[in-house]
């Protein structure tokens, strides 16, 4: 029986080779998009799960919006909780490592506790994890950092140079980290040597450096239990700096998906990359559906043959459902492939290292076998139950068996365009907001600026290499500054209790230090007062703000106004006091986005260079970009011979912060391409059935005059009615998807009736090409033939 089943399936795949391929094509891009999307959802909701204890790490938040903590809360929060079994402290650096052969700048360079390899799960291949870090020096190796220095040798043993001033000795090689985990070092050094490399004390105060504290909870320990306690532990500090401290824990698994401290909207875009994915199987097995019912009819006398010769309901159940699941198999084995050979494509665009390879192993391959299962079950049941329930009697004197099911087709063609309607809708907004982005006024000049990190850099040296360059007939300006532009960088700093407004939240401030060109060299006004002269000893002790702080402070003019803010003076004893900063403010300049365009922009206080501005900023002139980088380079050498010249654009660092949103339009671009391309397989198979149900009428019309104009016009324009319903459908549903999307700006483009119409106006001319191409052929069979069809 099974084997009769088979036969009558390939025969009818032979004699219908273009609904055969038409049904492929559907149900393999439909899955091969669901299994591209699988990969990269199950990618994102496995970050940093790889680690055995994961469940129980927790990030320590100190500062809102901020994941780094003072040094000292991790030995103290382990020696006052029993709650904490462990903890360890992470600071990224910028490191400058050579070797005699070669030098580079190295950005994956963390210093870490010896307990990182209790808390995390770092497995060395080489080396000992209990004495790796335990020698002063130790540097443990990722696989692909000892491939680049060390090629072809056993790095056990090698020395690395820092910074040109120290030798670590490589004590261990540890496996290359999974793509999805929120650190991925390539280098481990001691913390024990933090405040020596860093420059200042960042173990032993609550407040200093850029240190991440990860906490493990004891077993059965809870975060929030531990969390209700920090305010009573921060209390008992008696810590002059706690008034702006927001302490928080974060759990491991939390840390990337649904918090912005790592990446931006990773969930929402978890959420809405499964809709979609979800969205174009529905598409491919809407199609395969309107494909299947709309060749019933040629299939009618063969069940009434069957029917008549004893073959029951379940036996033809058995038949169709068994020639979807060859049909659906086909397209699994096709999907594969094709997901084979996008994968090195949608990596690049997705930023991932994804493999089909995953989905054949374990658990997965057991979720595809079921997965195949229960679409075979939903998309062969309904035609199966069609074709199964026709009347013997009806279907062998030539009556038409099928006239119940227009409305359920109708209802998927709906749903299909209406799918494809809400992500050209998407598409368009995305790419509309970045595009505004790309063009809106930032408040500073971005274009022709060369930056170069100088912070490793003695101070005096930075100072001399900055006029240097200052002086090149190509350069426009230059400045040191503690941040650029749309970095976000800057101090958080706590203004004086006598400064701060009166409602205010908290009593911190961005603070950023900068020379007297920062302004001349981004292009940012100065609405009142002056500019700060380093020419000026007074001006040490000077401010300019933003207008953003004028609004915050509540002033309209700086006359006579002053503002300051707290150091902090250590006790040889132990601790730290604070110690005022106070100044005139000389000068207004205008708010300019010293962040991204999704954060609004923060009122700021701006003083003179204190020594640790590490960023140099160069505005070339208009065509000089190829005369000057060499000259700066040249300079660079002579300044810092033992430093390679690594530089940046500031408008690619810029585009550089919305990579992922750019990606995600995209790909939004490309899926919107396949679901239109899946619905338009679905219309034309409904457009071939209702031909076919309609070929007398045709033909009869053709024989009393009818043109082939009015035969197009009259198959098509219920289609485009149900196109024009699913316009309707997905216009509202588009405009609350993106309203949410946009959420994420400060700074956003309002959502306008022309992308709603021009989504619904490329559908609809879609459509309308689809339904035309097949209703003109219809119409232009001989009508002889079309009345000789019984």
């Amino acid at each position: 029986m099974l084997t009769n089943y088979l036969k009558i399936a390939l025969r009818l795949f032979r004699k219908q080779r273009s609904y055969a391929l038409l049904n492929l094509a559907g149900l393999s891009l439909g899955l091969t998009c669901c299994l591209l999307i699988a990969l990269y959802v199950q990618d994102e909701l496995g970050y940093d799960r790889f680690h055995p204890q994961a469940d129980r790490i927790v990030l320590l938040q100190q500062f809102e919006g901020n994941p780094s903590s003072g040094g000292k809360f991790a030995t103290d929060l382990k020696s006052r909780f029993a709650a904490v079994a462990n903890a360890v402290r992470i600071n990224q650096l910028t490191a400058l490592l050579a070797t005699p052969r070669s030098s580079h700048y190295e950005s994956q360079f963390f210093l870490v506790d010896s307990t990182v390899f209790d808390v995390f799960s770092v497995p060395l291949l080489q080396g000992n994890p209990a004495t790796a870090l335990a020698v002063r020096d130790g540097l443990v190796l990722s696989e692909k950092a000892a491939r680049k220095y060390f090629p072809n040798q056993n790095p056990i043993g090698q020395r690395l140079r820092l910074n040109n001033k120290r030798d670590l000795l490589v004590t261990g090689v540890m496996r290359d980290w999974p793509g999805n985990s929120h650190w991925r070092p390539d280098f481990l050094a001691s913390y024990a040597r933090a405040n020596e490399f860093v420059g200042y004390d960042v173990t032993t105060n609550y407040w200093g450096g850029f240190s991440r504290t990860y906490l493990l909870l004891a077993p059965g320990a809870e975060a929030p239990s531990l969390q209700a306690q920090l305010p009573g532990y921060v209390k008992s500090l008696n810590d002059p700096n706690a008034a702006i401290w927001k302490m928080n824990l974060i759990p491991l698994t939390d840390l990337y998906l649904r918090t912005n401290l790592i990446a931006e909207n990773r969930l929402t875009y978890v959420y809405i990359f499964s809709v979609v994915a979800l969205l174009i199987l529905g598409l491919a097995c809407f199609n395969y559906v309107n494909l299947a019912t709309a060749r019933a009819t040629q299939r009618a006398k063969e069940v009434g043959v069957r029917k008549v010769l004893g073959s029951s309901l379940a036996q033809l159940w058995r038949q169709f459902l068994g020639e979807t699941t060859v049909f659906l198999l086909l397209a699994v084995a096709a999907s594969l492939l094709l997901a084979q050979l996008a994968l090195p494509s949608f990596n690049e665009l997705a930023d991932k290292t994804l493999s089909v390879e995953t989905l054949l192993s374990g658990p997965n391959l057991a979720g595809l076998a079921l997965g195949i299962g229960l679409i075979s079950l939903l998309t062969g049941g309904y035609p199966a139950f069609v074709l199964s329930t026709y009347k013997p009697t009806a279907v062998l004197k030539g009556q038409s068996p099928v006239g119940t099911t227009s409305r359920l087709r109708q209802v998927l063609v709906v749903g299909q365009f209406a799918a494809s309607v809400v992500m050209i809708v998407a598409t368009l907004v995305v790419y509309a907001q970045l595009n505004y982005i790309r063009t809106t006024n930032v408040g500073y000049q971005r274009e022709h600026v060369l930056t170069v990190d100088l912070r490793d850099a003695p101070d005096p040296l930075k100072a001399r290499f900055k006029d240097q360059v200052g002086t090149l007939p190509a350069v426009a300006a230059a400045t040191r500054t503690y941040g650029l532009p749309g970095s976000g960088v800057a101090r958080g700093a706590k203004l004086v209790s006598d400064y701060v407004p009166k409602g205010a939240p908290d009593a911190g401030i961005r603070h950023l230090t900068i020379d007297g060109d920062y302004l001349k060299t981004f292009g940012i006004r100065l609405l009142q007062g002056r500019n700060l002269d380093p020419n000026r000893p007074a001006d040490k002790q000077v401010f300019l703000v933003n207008k953003a702080a004028m609004k915050y402070f509540g002033w309209e003019t700086i006359a006579g106004k002053m503002t300051g803010y707290y150091t902090f003076q250590y006790d040889p004893a132990g601790g730290y006091r604070e110690v005022p900063v106070r100044g005139e403010v000389v000068g207004v300049i205008d708010d300019y986005h010293h962040a991204d365009l999704k954060q609004a922009i923060e009122p700021m206080i701006f003083s003179l260079n204190d020594g640790w501005e590490g960023q140099l900023a160069v505005r070339i002139r208009q065509g000089g970009v190829a005369t000057a980088v060499p000259q700066i380079r040249r300079l660079w050498s002579q300044t810092f011979p033992d430093k390679p010249f690594e530089y940046r654009f500031l408008d690619d660092t810029f585009n550089q912060a919305y990579r992922t949103d750019s990606r995600t339009g995209q790909v939004f671009g490309l899926f919107a391409v396949l679901a239109v391309l899946i619905s338009c397989l679905g219309l034309l198979g409904l457009v071939t059935f209702m031909a076919q149900q309609r070929t007398r009428e045709i033909g009869i019309r053709k024989v009393l005059g009818a043109s082939v104009l009015s035969l197009v016009s009259l198959l098509s324009k219920d289609f485009l009615k149900l196109v024009g319903l699913a316009i309707l459908i997905a216009s509202p549903l588009a405009a609350w998807a993106m309203h949410r999307w946009l959420q994420g700006f400060a700074y956003k483009i309002a959502l306008e009736w022309w992308m709603f119409a021009s989504a619904g106006l490329l559908a609809l001319v879609i459509a309308l090409l689809t339904v035309s191409f097949q209703a003109i052929r219809a119409a232009r069979v001989d009508p002889v033939q079309s009345l000789k069809v019984e």
